[in-house]
């Protein structure tokens, strides 16, 4: 949406930035006193952070304890208890969890010694529509939301029902937090050091500090805001990484950062469908005589084809396509239908530095003024006799005069004084790439209001108390840790380094350069990309060959049942040529080109892509394998499927149901289904735990709001 410079410097931008933290001296007092002092200063963290996580708790519509797990709306994990084999409670009124209890290291199994360290897997199970009581899918279908840090439990609850109009409603669907996230324990928590068993007070401090930790380093914005602003970013990274450090020596061998790298999770996979099988076999009972058995095989039948029974079923998201690439590479005889949607590039993930993903951002964003155009008086941003160039410049004028001018605001719930920055803006707008056809329209509406001089428009957006935080009325018990943010992102992507980052300023400054050439949008992704800058902890990976990693494999892999890429035209993180190269990895692996801007299929609405996907799931039916061209991506050779939706342009269902009769009712019925899913994975997935003043979540709700107008 605006083109940078590489060298572009905005000293200007701010008068300063970070002040040296000064040591306060304390003066010698009797101890009592102290500890008095350190009990009220707890007492005000703990305050503090109620009111910044309450805003969690109300969505989720946390209930106080009690004895019933199915009658609550919240659940907390720890309440139940953790189990070598599958133990389903009812929860959340229609659904089952149960925690999964896994070896921590693969290399010392839980069988051997109960002291070998252990990783208790969060898992939500919604069921499939069955025409027999106790009929259960051959195996289920599990998910992952990406991240790296997405909660595969909190996906399966929004997105669950949907996915099954897609997939088929008898397909039985599994949610589980990756090990080191949500509800899934040990977590990957930099912050909290519980001294004790519950620790309950640790964790709520912690997550006050992390707040602050984050807060403090918004006025230094993106890499190129100041001369010295790369320098600060680094230095941040380097002393996070070090925290984190810290945790880690505390358990040593037994320490959880040690062991989240992709790898593991999918070694953790195995896991969870092996006890699914011994857990569909149980439910028969160990003897039944023979004259029950007619009644007993009557009543139960494994749905889903018998070619999927053991292997894994799943549908991955971003970066839970390389967790499911991975998977295929350490364990290709367990493949029963993987589905890998906005596919990441192994190879550069891999890297210091994860550079190429963004090479499409920029065609994306310009997008955006053509779509306006094309929209008319639809965009608010439009003017009579405009052109896509008139309209840019319009949007450009903005930019540069809160580059120029930052906009200063007060927060209407918490009368605080809050400062916008370009670096704001900037990585705002980078974040609406991920769904254009969500956030154009709000995006042309706040700026032709920024356009007119009305910048409390952006008092909407803005994130309360602290960034992302609302403050609502204290109320309520503590909040579960489950639903603290955590350190899992740079834990899982600095382990996944197989040659990692420890750069000098100079080297990162290189970096920068050349990532500049491909985006305008690298100061956004270089600031977010030198996160593992000088990691200090060691991953330990399952039994597992490099050159069996997607990223290094030397040859391409035969796998039991071929694999699917899904991938957007125009993916401002997961560019189409990662679908394309990655497809090319698996021998027979089908790829369908959707043609539409965005991060993933869910970025636009497409009848095509989810016939596809449900027929491969449903029927073990393939897209046929790539062939690329030597004139380039749009010359070559694989499914590409139109989208139904675009910018100003949303579905209509009933030109779906016009004249084809009950096809078209079961047409548009998927179609809806769709658009559900959009609209709640972009109210779960918040790109790269944005940490700036607006917030993203904020716009997803005025989006819709403007939508369902």
């Amino acid at each position: 949406m605006v083109q940078r410079g590489k060298q572009s410097i905005q000293a200007d931008e701010k008068s300063g930035l970070l002040a040296e933290e000064r040591q306060i001296e304390v003066p010698a007092e009797p101890l009592r006193k102290r500890r008095y002092v350190v009990r009220g200063l707890v007492v005000v963290l703990i305050s503090f952070v109620w009111l910044s996580v309450i805003r969690i708790e109300s969505l989720l519509g946390r209930q106080p304890h009690g004895s019933e797990l199915e009658n609550r709306k919240h659940v907390d994990y720890q309440d139940i208890i953790p189990s070598e084999t599958l133990e389903w409670h009812p929860c959340y009124e229609d659904f089952k969890c149960a925690r999964l209890t896994v070896a921590m290291d693969y290399h010392r199994p839980l069988n051997p010694s109960k002291d070998n360290p252990k990783v208790h897997v969060a898992l939500i199970l919604i069921p499939g529509i069955h025409e027999k009581p106790d009929s259960h899918s051959a195996s289920p279908l599990l998910i992952n939301p990406g991240g790296p840090g997405g909660s595969g439990v909190q996906t399966a609850r929004g997105l669950g029902g949907y996915l099954q109009t897609i997939v088929g409603e008898d397909q039985d669907i599994i949610g589980f937090d990756p090990r080191g996230i949500g509800a899934t324990t040990p977590r990957t928590d930099c912050f909290s050091f519980p001294d004790g068993a519950s620790g309950e007070e640790d964790y709520v401090q912690g997550q006050f500090h992390r707040m602050l930790w984050h807060n403090s380093g918004r006025e230094i914005g993106l890499v190129n805001s100041s001369e010295v602003a790369l320098h600060k970013i680094d230095a941040r990274s380097r002393s996070l990484g070090k925290l984190c450090g810290e945790k880690d020596s505390l358990n040593g061998n037994n320490s959880i950062f040690k062991y989240v790298s992709t790898p593991n999770v999918a070694r953790d996979m195995i896991s969870i469908i092996d006890a699914w099988d011994e857990w569909n076999a149980s439910r028969r009972g160990p003897s039944v005589s023979s004259a029950d058995k007619t009644d007993e095989a009557n009543n139960f039948e494994e749905v889903s084809s018998p070619e999927t029974k053991a292997k894994l079923v799943y549908w991955g998201f971003s970066y839970g396509t390389l967790l499911g690439a991975t998977f295929a590479a350490m364990f290709p005889d367990r493949v029963g239908r993987v589905v890998l949607d906005g596919v990441v590039d192994a190879d550069y993930y891999v890297s210091p530095v994860w550079a190429e993903s963004i090479r499409d951002a920029d065609a994306i964003a310009e997008l955006f003024y053509t779509y306006c155009h094309e929209a008319g008086v639809k965009c608010d941003l439009y003017k009579k006799d405009d052109t896509p160039a008139n309209i840019k410049a319009r949007f450009e004028g903005v930019l540069a005069r809160i580059r120029k001018n930052p906009i200063t605001l007060v927060d209407n719930l918490t009368k605080l004084p809050q400062v916008i920055y370009e670096s704001d803006i900037r990585s705002f707008l980078f974040s609406t790439l991920y769904s254009p056809t969500l956030y154009s329209p709000i995006i042309a509406s706040i700026f032709d209001r920024l356009d007119s001089g009305d910048d409390d428009v952006l008092k909407g957006l803005l994130g309360g108390f602290f960034p992302g935080i609302d403050l609502p009325f204290l109320c309520g018990p503590p909040p579960s840790p489950q639903y603290f943010s955590d350190e899992a992102m740079s834990a899982i992507m600095c382990s996944d380094k197989r040659y990692p980052l420890n750069g000098t300023l100079s080297d990162l400054d290189t970096t920068f350069e050349k990532m500049a050439n491909t985006s305008s949008f690298a100061d956004v992704w270089m600031t977010l990309m030198i996160g593992c800058d000088g990691w200090p902890v060691e991953s330990r990976d399952p039994p597992m060959r490099w050159d069996d990693h997607p990223a290094h494999i030397p040859k391409p892999i035969k796998t039991s049942f071929p694999l699917l890429f899904v991938s957007n035209t125009r993916d401002p993180v997961t560019p189409l040529y990662a679908g394309v190269k990655m497809a090319q990895k698996f021998v027979e692996a089908g790829l369908i080109e959707q043609k539409s801007e965005g991060h993933c299929s869910l970025a636009a609405v497409s009848l095509c892509t989810a016939k596809k996907i449900g027929t491969y799931f449903r029927e073990g039916k393939v897209p046929p394998h790539p062939v690329k061209s030597d004139k380039g991506l749009s010359d070559g050779k694989w499914d590409k499927c139109e989208a139904d939706s675009w910018p100003w342009h949303p579905y209509d269902p009933e030109a779906s149901i016009a004249g084809n009769g009950e096809e078209g009712k079961a047409d548009a019925k998927i179609m809806k289904a769709v658009e559900d899913m959009q609209r709640e994975f972009a109210r779960q997935v918040k790109p790269w735990k944005n940490a700036g003043a607006l917030r993203i979540e904020k716009l997803v709700e005025l989006s819709l709001q403007q939508l369902d107008r």
